[in-house]
């Protein structure tokens, strides 16, 4: 006679939303070896409470899948806090004097010569809305080299001093798949970078943290993405990432999952190692390369077809050309890559989507689920040839609501109802999913649910009304969908027998609160392998 199988852990007397097929809400859940064991109700469950099981009495509480963010720049940001200036209006800048004035207490301890960097500076949150210009940098400092990011990444600024030390002048060509802000009457560099202009400023790259830097900052954003709900987050990585998650892992220390786009930058050496898609097991992975067609939403330089409404000449910017992309693209498609490619603005989607039209046909490969990050700007037809292809979009999750007031002036309202578009691609049967894109956008993925329900700004301005999801629908977006993405189907997304046990226990009922208050609901507790990871 065979003995009884007791659960581990078993949570009683709860909502349980699985997110499976069928949509289905149960009372309890058993997990045993880090694995869903069974899920129903109360009664079936409490059978597999043995001598050692732990319980938990959820008192009724709503209990969701983990939680997962399909497209971010976690691991770096978590080192950049101590490499850089946070300039963001969650840091406190509020004004253009502001960021001077922590540019320069940063440059007082800065050896002279050396660089002073800031990160997710927002014209928008700034009394001046506007950017600063090299001579606003000037003020912090005339003996460093500064360079600021925005918040989106993809537009950047730097003070005289690194305009002379890299040689750049108003004869200055703009590179390939860059260009410098300019004054229009005079020409002279008025200190904006856009995509690859920043390699002109600044060609040795940017600064690299140390092994114990990447590693601790990691560390500490990654247990942050636990406390607010997320177990796994797709992440777009380099070198130091690399390693700084391997570290964690090695010690038994990784706070969540993480799953890796490597840059494309990078694909010479995998290819000559032998490393591609399906590396690692279920806390690390390997996914896909990343490459980069345009601009930013946040910075409103996306490679659009109609100019943006408040720049009239102003079409956003390519970051590479079709046939950098094509040859690029090529090489790492027939070695049997997956292609993570960030494509923003309609025109930036189209050219992307011709690209891997050609290569798919080429060299036709079983179940390829090549993604578009981002696939902001798009039309019904750009969504019939993804839906034909079968690429995955994701989509930003949050930025509808946190950085909704800036788009409206430069997209219009019309435009809005077609970007971030996740009830047309739902309608066409297309499996998108939400990201935070942090840190562009704050990484709790509440704030994104939150959005893509409610399609309201910051301040409660309509915007895109009509690509409103239902509330079990943006779940979707950051649960099963977002698997599906990672090749994780099998094994997250879902409260499922058989699954990771990742769940995810809510201070209030995600269904049925006001949508309103999405985005304020607590994280109660986050369980990873069936162990409590975070607790209020």
């Amino acid at each position: 006679m065979m003995s009884k199988l007791y659960a581990d852990l078993v949570l009683l007397n709860g909502k349980i939303v699985t997110v499976d097929e069928k949509d289905s809400v149960e009372e309890a859940v058993a997990v045993k070896f880090g694995r869903i064991l069974a899920v129903g109700k109360n009664d079936e469950i409490r059978n597999m409470v043995g001598e050692g099981t732990e319980v938990i009495d959820l008192g009724w509480r709503t209990v969701i899948p983990g939680l997962i963010d399909s497209h971010c720049h976690i691991v770096s940001s978590g080192a950049r806090r101590a490499m850089s200036v946070d300039l963001s209006e969650e840091a406190g800048v509020r004004s253009i004097a502001d960021i001077q004035m922590r540019l320069a207490e940063r440059a007082k301890t800065t050896p002279k010569g050396e660089w002073v960097t800031g990160y997710k500076e927002d014209d928008s949150k700034l009394s001046e809305k506007r950017h600063p210009t090299k001579w606003d940098l000037d003020e912090a400092s005339t003996e460093n080299p500064i360079l600021i990011s925005t918040v989106g990444g993809h537009f950047s600024v730097a003070n005289s001093l690194a305009f002379e030390r890299a040689g750049v002048t108003k004869d200055t060509p703009d590179p390939v798949g860059g260009r410098f802000d300019r004054n229009p009457e005079t020409g002279e560099m008025t200190g904006g970078l856009h995509e690859t202009a920043i390699g002109v400023i600044r060609p040795e790259g940017q600064e690299e943290p140390t092994r114990e830097q990447a590693r601790e900052g990691a560390r500490e954003i990654l247990r942050e993405c636990a406390s607010v709900g997320l177990t796994c987050v797709y992440d777009m990585v380099r070198k130091p990432e690399i390693r700084a998650v391997l570290d964690l892992k090695n010690r038994g220390e990784l706070p969540i999952r993480v799953r890796m786009d490597v840059t494309i930058e990078l694909f010479p050496e995998l290819e000559r190692l032998g490393i591609y898609r399906g590396l690692g097991d279920d806390w690390v992975r390997l996914c896909g390369l990343k490459f980069f067609f345009d601009g930013a939403i946040s910075a409103r330089t996306a490679a659009v077809s109609e100019p943006y409404l408040n720049r009239p000449d102003f079409y956003g910017v390519m970051a590479t050309t079709k046939e950098i992309a094509t040859k690029t693209l090529t090489e790492a498609y027939e070695a049997g890559y997956r292609i993570s490619a960030h494509a923003n603005g309609d025109r930036a989607i189209a050219m992307y989507l011709d690209i891997m039209e050609e290569l798919q046909a080429k060299y036709p490969r079983k179940d390829p689920r090549n993604r578009d990050i981002h696939c902001t700007v798009v039309n019904p037809e750009l969504i019939d040839k993804i839906r034909k292809l079968g690429i995955l979009p994701t989509i930003f999750g949050p930025y509808p609501y946190y950085h909704g007031d800036k788009l409206i002036p430069a997209f219009g309202e019309r435009r809005l109802e077609w970007m971030f578009a996740a009830r047309s691609f739902l309608d066409a049967r297309v499996r998108v999913t939400a990201h935070s894109d942090h840190s562009a956008a704050p990484f709790p993925p509440l704030m994104g649910i939150h959005a893509l329900v409610n399609r309201t700004t910051k301040s409660g301005r309509p915007i895109g009304q009509s690509q409103r999801v239902s509330v079990i629908e943006a779940l979707r977006l950051y649960t099963m969908n977002a698997a599906y993405q990672s090749f994780d189907e099998d094994r997250l997304g879902s409260i499922e027998a058989g699954k990771l046990a990742d769940m995810v226990v809510l201070g209030e009922d995600i269904l049925t609160i006001q949508s309103e208050k999405i985005i304020n609901i607590p994280i109660e507790m986050t369980i990873i392998d069936g162990k409590v990871v975070h607790k209020r």
